[in-house]
């Protein structure tokens, strides 16, 4: 069931626009199933959960509120899947990652507020294609000369610029780990590890966005409460990811990330086309 009627916040003004923008809420079990899905493709593959829930959220709402109910949802599955995986952490080593992450994060953030909803969109859509394109180019055995900028791996010395711009990327169109992911792996960080970075960073990220997403007027009673319905069913996908991810052999897990990219391409043109 979704129902018509929400407001949206002119933050440069100070008041909302009573238009019909979108959709106020969603069937609490479709919140769930999304959820569900979003933390068990993040467990399992390290990423792609949270960009599929903000793009299949943006498909009912306007981007803004799909970005702010996804926000606080992801902040509440990353605190879990820390907890899950604590045993892995390695705290010290993430503290440039968060220098360059959460500034970025805070600029995205009323990037996101400021931007017109088509403008938003396209955001959107342009960093989906850029996350796809670049597994696509990274695990070609011969990848056009044309694309191979794609393939470039960010070093240690560029952490808070690679983090700044992760942050800005999941503040405006949830798609950081383009950059996050390639980042943490060539700092050495793997399997568990990963995971556990990855998670770290990601709280500090959605925790500064959501602070912009506030300031804006984008967070109000019922994004919390859909927030928590889809925080909710991601602790669940958290625990059957783990439960998968150790019945997984490389093989199978590359096919999962490869689903994972259509369905974020495909849930991003719909959104623009739709």
């Amino acid at each position: 069931m979704v129902i018509e009627n929400v407001q949206t916040f002119d933050w440069m003004n100070g008041i909302r626009d009573a238009s019909m923008v979108g959709m106020s809420w969603l069937d609490p079990l479709a919140l769930a199933t999304l959820g569900i899905l979003a933390g068990a493709l993040t467990t399992l593959a390290g990423l792609g959960g949270g960009v599929m829930l903000t793009l299949a959220l943006a498909l009912v709402w306007d981007p803004q509120r799909a970005l702010a109910v996804a926000a606080p949802a992801l902040l509440f599955g990353n605190l879990h899947r820390l907890f899950l995986f604590r045993r892995h952490a390695a705290w010290r080593p993430l503290v440039p990652f968060l220098v360059g992450a959460v500034p970025g994060a805070l600029v995205g953030g009323f990037v996101a507020v400021a931007l017109p909803e088509t403008a938003l969109r396209l955001v959107l859509v342009g960093a989906v294609g850029l996350a796809v394109a670049r597994e696509l180019v990274q695990r070609a055995k011969h990848p056009p000369k044309a694309l191979s900028w794609l393939a470039w791996t960010p070093s240690g010395a560029t952490i808070v610029p690679v983090t700044f711009g992760a942050g800005v990327l999941t503040a405006t169109g949830g798609a950081g780990a383009l950059l996050l992911t390639p980042l943490l792996l060539a700092c050495g960080f793997k399997n568990e590890r990963f995971v556990v970075a990855a998670s770290t960073v990601a709280v500090a990220i959605h925790l500064a966005r959501i602070s912009a997403y506030g300031f804006g007027g984008l967070v109000d009673a019922s994004t919390v409460r859909d927030a928590t319905i889809v925080g909710l069913a991601i602790f669940g996908g958290n625990l059957v990811g783990k439960q998968v991810r150790t019945k997984l052999d490389e093989r199978r897990n590359t096919q999962v990330t490869y689903g994972v990219m259509v369905a974020c391409v495909l849930l991003s043109v719909l959104g623009v086309t739709g």
